[in-house]
């Protein structure tokens, strides 16, 4: 039997409903026939989907992973037609967008603004996290375009390299010092530096791995929150490397203070990132430029402090491999 539509939709109904009678009842079949399926779609894949327990069923590790190919497919199967019925009419629908904590506190305001005057029709989400937990929400589907920071080389992404961003050490002047000078790389105090952990988060800050391995995070305070960070650079427990975009306004008020580091300098790129493969409904479009347009300008006219990025925009070749 082919993995087909109605065998991906009885699955994720299966799945959700997590007892077959009520998924039977969902569907109105019978519940003989859609144990049958779930015995044949296993039989075909040659994988355990399903375990059967007293209260109902649950996800195999195999029957996971079907599950998000499956809800993804049937996310852009729901995108794609509602492009198709109102491919001549004004942009619709919804659209999920992704962004970095820099990001929302640069531009955010301005695309809400932005989308509601040029996109009235388009049902806009925004979703603040840290750019590795973007790009995986971006792979599974669940958000349709993200701005993040040194998005990996895969195959399966569409990255457009928006602008360039130099890094600093920020902190208190007792710790890193009262000069407005740069930085060197090998003057950054050792177990004193915040928010370089976990290992996806630091490899979107510093995209060098020796770079990193070089650097010894405070052994006393892992920080993955931003609002947290912040308080613990004000309070003096410890230093971080940053954009000077990413806590801007609290440099502007002194309550830190921010060194470019150099030799070797450090820089990261930030990405408008989606789908290489996904339907690109017309609301897709619109926003995708509109996002594009609003970076630029906050750049154009030093609101964030960036400069235009010169790379190309990166598209998966015919037969690129896939990477993670």
């Amino acid at each position: 039997m082919a993995l087909g539509l109605r065998q991906i939709r009885y699955f994720i109904a299966i799945a959700d409903a997590g007892v077959l009678s009520r998924a039977a009842e969902t569907l109105n079949i019978a519940q003989s026939a859609l144990s049958h399926h779930v015995a044949a779609l296993e039989a075909d894949l040659g994988v355990k989907l399903l375990e059967r327990r007293p209260r109902g069923i649950a996800l195999t590790a195999a029957g996971r992973r079907l599950y998000e190919h499956g809800s993804a497919v049937l996310a852009s199967l729901g995108k794609a037609e509602e492009d198709v019925r109102t491919y001549n009419e004004a942009a619709t629908g919804p659209v999920s967008l992704g962004l970095s904590h820099t990001a929302i506190s640069m531009v955010a305001l301005d695309l809400m603004k932005a989308v509601r005057k040029h996109s009235p029709g388009v049902h806009l989400s925004i979703i603040e996290a840290l750019s590795p937990a973007l790009i995986e929400r971006v792979l599974s589907g669940t958000v349709d375009l993200a701005l993040a920071y040194n998005p990996p080389r895969d195959a399966r992404l569409d990255v457009e390299w928006l602008h360039e961003e130099d890094l600093f050490l920020v902190g208190h002047p007792s710790l890193i010092g009262r000069s407005s000078g740069p930085v060197p790389f090998s003057a950054i105090p050792q177990k004193s530096v915040l928010g370089l952990t976990p290992l996806p988060a630091s490899r979107a800050i510093i995209q060098t791995q020796v770079l990193r391995n070089q650097i010894v995070p405070s052994p006393t305070l892992e920080v993955d929150s931003l609002s947290a960070l912040r308080m613990a650079l004000e309070a003096g427990l410890g230093c971080a490397i940053l954009s000077r975009a990413t806590v801007l306004a609290d440099i502007a008020a002194g309550k830190y203070h921010a060194r470019r580091i150099v030799d070797p300098a450090l820089s990261r790129s930030l990405a408008l990132v989606a789908l290489a493969d996904r339907p690109q409904t017309k609301a897709f479009l619109e926003v995708r430029k509109t996002v594009t347009e609003v970076v630029r300008a906050a750049v154009s006219e030093r609101r964030w402090p960036a400069k235009r990025s010169e790379r190309q925009r990166r598209r998966p070749g015919p037969g690129e491999a896939q990477a993670r």
